[in-house]
């Protein structure tokens, strides 16, 4: 891990103790070298989300950037729209007549029975106030239980639904029309998956929770009484300040994360005011470990 003072092609100023660094001295729309990827890399793992300013990128380039760490992941239209021209770009547009409608911390493809590595999101129409995001460390969660709830956690592992977010009263709009059978197909693909409550980061080689309130629903091995109160506990946990940093967007703001050690949460503050981003995904970790899990394809 590259100290805070030792690294060479950019800047890295934290944000929180708990997470987030601001990147600078570098522009994005150009070729980085291998060791200005590098570093980025570096600051990622150590901070969990980093963030860039001013940044004004195509959509073209923002998946270029973005495959330089690792394969991506073509999107698919169903939850949310595609860029047309850039096939791995997914396209987050609310508004007056499309108000925010996910209110809960959440880490991208914990529903997959391969989770991704990492997102990439740029701010690409911003509303005047509001509009921001958190993000949470899973990595500090994890540090901050008592030695008891550790124990109890270590070997737990927790089932996570697609439905439990995309099939809630909140998400009727994406099933609309057309777009039913999209849904479908992406329900059909995305079966309940087991993933153990409790990881160590394949790179990091730290322990973070593994949940999620959008999508973890039950804990195997126990009842559903005992199973949702521990997973309520552990969402408030979660959602303690203490391990959390908050990012302001401007047009041209680029955040990228680690959904293996993060949460995040869009605070939909700003209805009807328009927001548009633009989110690629990232489904290996080239630099890292090559898999985003290799130590547990079989979760």
């Amino acid at each position: 891990m590259i100290e805070e003072n030792q690294y060479r092609t950019i800047s890295v100023s934290p944000e929180t103790l708990a997470a987030g660094a601001t990147i600078g001295n570098v522009d994005l729309t150009t070729e980085l070298s291998d060791e200005t990827v590098g570093e980025i890399h570096a600051a990622l793992m150590a901070h969990g989300v980093v963030f860039f300013r001013d940044q004004a990128m195509t959509a073209r380039q923002q998946a270029d950037f973005a495959r330089r760490f690792g394969r991506l992941r073509i999107a698919q239209r169903a939850a949310f729209l595609v860029d047309e021209d850039v096939p791995e770009m997914a396209v987050l547009e609310n508004d007056e007549a499309r108000p925010p409608n996910v209110n809960h911390y959440h880490t991208d493809g914990i529903f997959r029975s391969a989770p991704e590595f990492a997102s990439i999101l740029r701010g690409v129409t911003v509303p005047q106030a509001g509009g921001d995001t958190i993000w949470a460390s899973m990595r500090a969660a994890y540090d901050a239980l008592s030695d008891d709830m550790k124990t109890l956690l270590e070997d737990k592992v927790a089932w996570n639904d697609f439905q439990k977010l995309h099939g809630s009263a909140a998400k009727k709009r994406s099933w609309d029309g057309d777009n039913f059978e999209r849904m479908e197909r992406m329900r059909k693909a995305n079966p309940p998956v087991p993933h153990p409550m409790v990881r160590r980061h394949p790179v990091t080689g730290l322990k973070s929770l593994y949940l999620s309130e959008s999508f973890t629903t039950g804990i195997e091995g126990m009842s559903a009484l005992e199973s949702q109160g521990l997973l309520d506990i552990l969402f408030a946990h979660c959602r303690l300040p203490e391990f959390q940093c908050r990012f302001h967007w401007r047009p041209d703001s680029v955040a990228m994360w680690d959904n293996r050690s993060m949460l995040h949460y869009a605070v939909a503050d700003y209805w009807p005011q328009t927001r548009i981003m633009n989110r690629v995904t990232i489904e290996t970790d080239l630099l890292g470990s090559g898999d985003a899990w290799p130590e547990s394809k079989a979760a």
